[in-house]
């Protein structure tokens, strides 16, 4: 069924967690990105050795994460394999070899996780403005930093466009944190911080997009490179917008 994402939840977790076995979870996310990497990567680049198995660890630690504070709304081993992982991973041709990522409104680590996984040369930086999810997705990152994975991941308590002020990319990422409008006006001020702000967004991109038009050239921002993706197994369908920044 084509269609958009299914947002992630927020909050406090209200319910008693079930009981998971951590290593049949793992193996589980495991066996669900294996059949669909060559889908989503057809041309490349190459994912590091071992990436299945570390993105399957992202997931466990992010599902014992949950337990304490709502990151998402998708708990299962096949959806965050599908709707965290390999949704991420559809960004990593046209970030790869741009430098230092920005993750705005983070949320639960993605997409700049399962992207850190990929590329572990290149720095990147999980902002998060709610306190709460950002103490809670710092506590994920050192859980992942004890297993030694994603050492150049790290979490900043921040308004996005804040620690823009002071930092400079080569891409900003978002997902899920507004519409096109809104994002071009937040950066606007900010777009000699970086060089590219790649929003992951869903099949309403385009009617965003057409929304947003009259004010690019007041925002000095060119048309949009767009990129579609479909995600394996029905997942949905990705629409990569990629405006050029000054940085």
């Amino acid at each position: 069924m084509r269609g958009a994402l299914r947002p992630p939840m927020v909050g406090a977790v209200d319910s008693a967690p079930e009981t998971v076995d951590p290593e049949a979870f793992v193996a589980e996310v495991r066996a669900e990105l294996e059949p669909h990497l060559a889908a989503v990567l057809p041309d490349g680049p190459a994912l590091p050795e071992g990436y299945l198995e570390h993105a399957a660890r992202f997931c466990e630690a992010l599902r014992r994460a949950n337990e304490r504070v709502n990151l998402t709304g998708i708990r299962d081993a096949r959806g965050m394999a599908r709707l965290h992982v390999l949704d991420s991973l559809v960004a990593l041709p046209l970030v790869a070899g741009r430098g230092p990522l920005m993750d705005l409104g983070s949320g639960c680590g993605v997409p700049g996780l399962p992207l850190g996984l990929a590329l572990p040369d290149t720095p990147v930086e999980l902002v998060e403005s709610r306190q709460r999810k950002a103490a809670t997705l710092g506590e994920l990152v050192d859980d992942l930093h004890g297993q030694g994975l994603a050492p150049q991941v790290s979490v900043s308590h921040a308004r996005g466009e804040q620690w823009l002020d002071l930092n400079e990319v080569g891409v900003v990422l978002t997902r899920a944190v507004g519409d096109v409008a809104s994002q071009l006006e937040l950066l606007a001020g900010r777009k000699h911080q970086f060089g590219t702000l790649l929003m992951l967004k869903g099949p309403g991109a385009d009617e965003e997009l057409e929304k947003a038009r009259p004010r690019l050239g007041r925002l000095g921002f060119a048309e949009p490179e767009r990129h579609e993706v479909e995600l394996p197994d029905g997942a949905g369908r990705r629409i990569l917008l990629a405006f050029a920044g000054e940085g």
